[in-house]
């Protein structure tokens, strides 16, 4: 099973706008796909804290980003209880804002306090379009079970080979390649598995797969 910092360095390298906090809130991980969206480099964000930087405020105006998140203790203390993407506007390096859609999990570690909290962030505009539901495919879905990560074992034995891709951060493209199927059905099976996982995104299902070792992982 990869470690912390491993499983952190394949999330940066996912192509998504991703960045992620220590127990003290402070960003220890701010990748090329977040300095694009908010224009701000990773040097001038690395070890401040979350809500200095991203300066988040609800669709009312309201603050959102501040000391205490509640969104973060969720994230952190209740892991019965998933955090759902939400909308804000983040400031940028410009000095305007931009709608996005965040989301937000745990990696643990062996002591609470190391835990770290992964952001995904996506446009608004984009965020509303991956929201669309799948195409159809000639392949019935699976119903989501009462407790999807409790039924980890649920998976097909496909859906875990897609698992095990999407672990090694391969593109739909690749694993459709790979696999010798459309980019659709692959499309169709990750929603699956994000469904039976109880996942928000790929990575969040990638985290869960290491957490729950349900694929076989090497750290090269």
């Amino acid at each position: 099973m990869l470690s912390t910092d491993e499983t952190l360095d394949r999330i940066s390298r996912s192509g998504q706008a991703v960045f992620a906090t220590d127990g003290g809130d402070r960003i220890v991980l701010w990748n090329r796909a977040c300095e694009a969206l908010l224009g701000k480099s990773a040097r001038s964000v690395l070890g401040k804290r979350c809500y200095d930087v991203m300066c988040g405020r609800d669709e009312n105006g309201n603050v959102y980003c501040h000391r205490g998140c509640p969104v973060a203790y969720q994230a952190r203390e209740r892991k019965e209880d998933p955090v759902h993407p939400f909308s804000l506007r983040l400031g940028t390096a410009d000095g305007k804002s931009r709608g996005i859609t965040a989301s937000l999990f745990s990696i643990p570690d062996y002591h609470p306090a190391l835990t770290k909290l992964v952001h995904v962030l996506r446009p608004a505009e984009d965020a509303a379009t991956a929201a669309a539901p799948a195409l159809a495919s000639t392949e019935t879905p699976a119903e989501p079970p009462a407790d999807g990560r409790s039924e980890a074992a649920g998976l097909t034995s496909r859906e875990k080979e897609i698992l095990g891709c999407l672990v090694e951060g391969a593109a739909t493209s690749a694993i459709a390649g790979r696999l010798g199927i459309s980019r659709v059905t692959v499309r169709n099976h990750i929603q699956n598995i994000l469904r039976k996982l109880d996942a928000h995104s790929k990575l969040e299902a990638v985290v869960i797969a290491h957490r729950l070792q349900l694929v076989e992982t090497s750290a090269g």
